[in-house]
């Protein structure tokens, strides 16, 4: 069923409220929907709300499956043995082969929501994404070789921005800034061939750091 919807349709199931089911697609998504028995209109003609009917919401929980375990806007942070991307700003995360194969999986599992929302597309990032853009930059770089930040070793380090909120990424434990520039360069090669786009910026002090936005959809 998930592919024979269009991109917006398959935005729209994923994108309903979670408690409710209701959508908040523009009015053909939302009739699309329901002609195919996904939805029902609620209210008075001209004035209609909609909401995901029991198939709907089955195939909502079909396509929401395979996201990382990230926490949703407004909910609780997971336990600290679900998975989370290691933004390098605090306590290393275990390594060895164990953590290699979860961000391995996390990766996997990022690519196919990108697949199923984006008409097959993997090169830019999903909406749900640009809702948690500091995780989803961290899972990029860490699933990309990169090395996060330490506190005895050099590395990335991945924070919420003053602009917009914007992930801002800043290489720690360089040896001189221009060591933290070629690092950072290496860093935005590796998102923009995933769909971010990088900004080169530096703070009063000269230490240069990364703006990152989500590429547009074509």
């Amino acid at each position: 069923m998930s592919s024979a919807l269009t991109a917006a349709q398959r935005r729209a199931v994923t994108g309903s409220d979670p408690a409710t089911g209701r959508l908040t697609a523009r009015a053909d998504v939302c009739t699309a929907l329901v002609a195919r028995g996904l939805a029902v209109p609620h209210g008075r003609a001209g004035h209609h709300s909609y909401y995901l009917s029991p198939q709907g919401l089955q195939l909502r929980a079909d396509l929401t499956a395979a996201r990382p375990d990230v926490p949703a806007p407004g909910r609780p942070v997971p336990a600290a043995d679900t998975f989370a991307a290691d933004d390098g700003t605090g306590a290393a995360a275990m390594g060895g082969a164990r953590r290699a194969a979860e961000v391995a999986t996390a990766w996997e599992g990022l690519l196919r929501i990108r697949a199923l929302l984006m008409d097959g597309a993997t090169d830019v990032p999903a909406p749900w994404e640009r809702d948690r853009a500091v995780h989803a930059v961290a899972l990029a770089l860490e699933a990309g070789g990169c090395p996060p930040g330490r506190a005895d070793g050099a590395g990335y380090a991945v924070t919420a921005g003053g602009q917009d909120g914007l992930p801002e990424v800043a290489w720690r434990g360089a040896p001189d800034q221009d060591a933290a520039a070629r690092a950072l360069a290496r860093c935005a090669d590796l998102l923009g061939r995933h769909g971010w786009q990088c900004t080169e910026h530096r703070a009063r002090g000269g230490a240069p750091f990364l703006l990152v936005s989500p590429r547009r959809t074509r």
